[in-house]
């Protein structure tokens, strides 16, 4: 009887943990969303340009979900998302001007420094 007790007890609390893990990642919409405003924000875009950039945006983290689920290995995976990349940039080109597009590559070119260090730091830690 106590394993059965102990045994749901751990079950209860792997479902709960689930959930809110689950709960905490942010869908598709929001994440285009969140980069639309901060690329509206930083790029100084006019109103058309945001909504053709949120469907760029909507368009490429649809993908990466779909890329997340997919049974890829590794390298598959890390191969088409530079590819969408790429395809990413090349459609925001065509919607940004010069000086914004530019601006665009050189904050991503920050953010993924950033995001290097950020996993050093991690590894580090363990």
């Amino acid at each position: 009887m106590k394993k059965i007790i102990c045994h749901l007890l751990m079950f209860s609390v792997f479902v709960f943990a689930s959930r809110t893990v689950l709960a905490q990642m942010p869908t598709a919409s929001e994440r285009a969303t969140k980069t639309t405003n901060w690329m509206k924000s930083n790029l100084k875009l006019t109103d058309d340009q945001v909504s053709k950039v949120q469907d760029i945006n909507l368009k490429y983290a649809n993908k990466m979900d779909e890329l997340k689920n997919s049974t890829d290995t590794k390298k598959q995976k890390m191969a088409t998302m530079k590819s969408d990349e790429s395809a990413k940039d090349a459609e925001l080109k065509t919607v940004l001007n010069d000086s914004q597009y530019q601006s665009w590559l050189q904050k991503k070119e920050e953010m993924k420094k950033e995001m290097k260090e950020k996993m050093k730091e991690k590894k580090s830690m363990k």
